[in-house]
């Protein structure tokens, strides 16, 4: 398991001759199918679209690096129909509010919790703030057991109250 902060800024290379052709700056992801989809290496400007490539295409994740085959899996994002889909909607959910059914407020997604082989997401990374969090941890939470509302507030059912004391273990 690792956190999806883990794969940003990482280089990627080549899998031949480890020319590194960027680095991820940013991870699309689908939360409906707890899935990476791929990853972000030049953002689109106003002019220009951005690259990418998808998350198949990583041969192999090492501490320091992605690997892939070739430079030729790097696209334009707007010619890869999987990532173009993410890239046009609001899909992130970091930074939204993390509330139990009751309407008790337990903090907001700050990060992914995801298996690097496969590109599972396997939980959500909370923070109720930043004293709390030096004092007790991140909480993380499953992905199974959660909604998803149209305001894009996530919440869960309620639990006890030790739900941020969790110290980043999966509840």
């Amino acid at each position: 398991m690792l956190k999806g902060r883990e794969l940003l800024s990482l280089p990627v290379v080549t899998l031949k001759d480890r020319t590194q052709i960027g680095e991820v700056k940013d991870l699309i992801y689908d939360y409906s199918k707890n899935k990476i989809i791929g990853y972000l290496i030049e953002p689109a400007g106003w002019i220009r679209d951005g690259k990418g490539f998808l998350h198949g295409d990583v041969v192999r994740r090492e501490d320091d690096c992605l690997i892939i085959n070739d430079e030729s899996v790097v696209r334009k994002i707007s010619t890869i129909p999987e990532l173009k889909e993410f890239q046009n909607k609001k899909n992130d959910l970091r930074g939204l509010r993390v509330e139990h059914e009751d309407g008790h407020i337990i903090g907001v997604i700050q990060d992914l919790v995801v298996d690097g082989e496969t590109g599972e997401i396997l939980g959500y990374e909370i923070s109720d703030g930043i004293i709390q969090d030096l004092l007790n941890g991140r909480a993380t939470i499953p992905t199974t057991g959660i909604s998803i509302d149209a305001d894009k507030v996530v919440t869960l059912p309620a639990v006890d109250d030790d739900t941020n004391n969790t110290k980043g273990e999966l509840l």
